[in-house]
Formats: C-alpha cells, sequence, structure tokens
C-alpha cells in the first residue's frame, strides 16, 4: 500500500526549523516530530522502510515553522502534551516523573520519600533530592546508593524493618536506622549520592531572554525564562509579532532538560539575555511592542 502523501505536498514543506503533525484518514492526530529542516526530516520518514507503517497512515502534514532549535523542542514538548498524538507514545509515558524528597524524623536523620508528580512543586522544608522517569528507576538507583554509599534502605525506604535494617546485619549499614551513627554524616553521604540526580541551581540572578532569528527567513522568537520555567515566548515576522504563548509558570522535567542543554551550550551564549528581576518583570508587562522596541538593535 502506498503513501497517501503526493511528492509534490513533501516539497511543498518549508525546510526550516519548528515542528510537522502527521493526520489520518479521520483527521486523527498520528505523530508530531521537529526538525531545524521540517521538508529534509519529513521525506526521511517516507524514504524509511522501518517507517512504513506509520506513513501508509499519513494523509495531511501540517508544518509550523519556528526560528529556530529552541522553538522546535518547546513546541514538539508542549503540543505532544496538549494533543496526546497517536505514536509518540515513548514522550506519553514520561508525562508523570517520580521526585524523591527529603523529610528529616525526629532523630535528625535524612528520610526518602518517592512521589509521582505531572509538575514539580518546590516545598522548602521537603526539598527535592532527585528527578527519575519511572518508580522502577528511582528504586534501582536507591538500592545503588545504600550499597555505595552505605545508605540505611530504611531510611531510603526500601525497607519496612521496626529495628535495625537488614544491611546492617551484613556490615553495610552504620546503624543510623537505630541512631547509632552521626546524623550529620549521614545526611552528608545521602546529599552526595543523589548529585548525579538533583535538579541543577537556576544559574541566574533574575530571569532571562533568549531571541532566536530564522537564517532562512524573517522569524523571530523571544522566550521570557525564569528558574527553568518558560514564562512566555513571543514570535514576530519582520517588525510585526503574530501571537504570543505563554508558559504555564510550573516546573516541567521535559522543559528543563530541553532549556538545561540549551543554556549550557557555549555556542548558544550570544542568544541569551540576563535580566534582574525588575527588569524581566518590566519586560514581561511592556507587551509585544515594547518587546519588539527593546530586542530591535539586538538586545
Amino acid at each position: 500500500m502506498k503513501s497517501h502523501i503526493a511528492t509534490e505536498a513533501i516539497a511543498a514543506l518549508p525546510d526550516t526549523p519548528g515542528v510537522y503533525l502527521f493526520y489520518g484518514a479521520l483527521e486523527e492526530l498520528l505523530y508530531v516530530g521537529k526538525s531545524k529542516t521540517i521538508r529534509t526530516r519529513v521525506r526521511s520518514h517516507f524514504s524509511a522502510p522501518e517507517e512504513r507503517w506509520l506513513c501508509r497512515r499519513v494523509h495531511r502534514v501540517v508544518a509550523r515553522e519556528t526560528a529556530g532549535e529552541l522553538g522546535a523542542l518547546l513546541l514538539e514538548s508542549q503540543l505532544i502534551k496538549e494533543l496526546h498524538p497517536m505514536y509518540n507514545v515513548a514522550a506519553r509515558r514520561r508525562r508523570r516523573i517520580i521526585i524523591a524528597r527529603k523529610t528529616m524524623n525526629h532523630q535528625g536523620y535524612a528520610v526518602v520519600t518517592l512521589q509521582p508528580v505531572d509538575y514539580l512543586e518546590v516545598k522548602e522544608n521537603e526539598p527535592v533530592l532527585g528527578v527519575f522517569k519511572h518508580k522502577t528507576q528511582a528504586k534501582e538507583y536507591l538500592a545503588m546508593i545504600a550499597k555505595t554509599h552505605r545508605l540505611c534502605p530504611k531510611l531510603l525506604r526500601l525497607e519496612a524493618a521496626k529495628r535495625y535494617c537488614f544491611s546492617y546485619h551484613l556490615a553495610q549499614c552504620d546503624g543510623a536506622c537505630m541512631g547509632e551513627e552521626d546524623p550529620a554524616q549521614y545526611n552528608a553521604r545521602l546529599e552526595k549520592a543523589f548529585d548525579a540526580r538533583r535538579i541543577k541551581a537556576w544559574p541566574y540572578e533574575g530571569g532571562i531572554a533568549v531571541e532566536e532569528q530564522s537564517s532562512r527567513s524573517t522569524q523571530r522568537e523571544i522566550f521570557l525564562i525564569d528558574n527553568w520555567c518558560l514564562i512566555a515566548s513571543f514570535r514576530a515576522s519582520g517588525e510585526t509579532f503574530e501571537k504570543s504563548t505563554h508558559g504555564q509558570h510550573r516546573f516541567d522535567y521535559d522543559s528543563y532538560k530541553i532549556l538545561y542543554g540549551y543554556l549550557t551550550d557555549p555556542g548558544r551564549q550570544a542568544s541569551i539575555t540576563p535580566l534582574s528581576r525588575q527588569a524581566f518583570e518590566d519586560l514581561r508587562r511592556k507587551g509585544l511592542d515594547g518587546l519588539l522596541k527593546d530586542f530591535s538593535a539586538g538586545r
């Protein structure tokens, strides 16, 4: 069975950064993808033998251009969460995450609690130690650090022993479960054990503005970001803003990974404008005309 999409329809797609959407015969959304070059990426789908099963179902392709890669990454993540395409299975499965929170027991030892969440809520009295894709990954990590850092499985909530944990009898726990180890030393080892899983600290004093400008068109996008959250994004073509998209003002793990990868890339630093708290709030309130004016000279 051949594809329902004509070669001319694919050739008409823009070869610019953005997102593409595959629709089926009943206008059901099959798949959402992103690319730096939409037309080239869509062609690769239709020429790959292992993807024939998907392409045979495609009756229409819609492209949404962005000014650059960051816009494409964020838009793809947003559309998958909002529209639930049939075949973005892996991305849908990552919607909920598992966080490891730290609380203190009455003896002063840190206790770990796993909690499934859709969005990360920061609590001063229950700081987040780490973030995981699913509960199995979280428990495997806890079991690993229990051995490598001599942490107590009872305090990690891997065991429900009333007295000493099983590891204590194997000489792999120093007795924190029964108050025999100095709490400060134990807690320090716990903090060190979670270094690899911790959400990185926001590296700026205030918010930032990130500007992307397409090398193939007049499209520009400006993103306002604070504490790993997309606060708002604005798109312009030439001298006129076409639309604005507002973020959810909440931490989203998929967006965090996208933003962390982008902001820590040395090649992206020229597009980032750090702002003081007051300047960030002023810029957010100015609206589209004020925003374009501020960035018209490549601020």
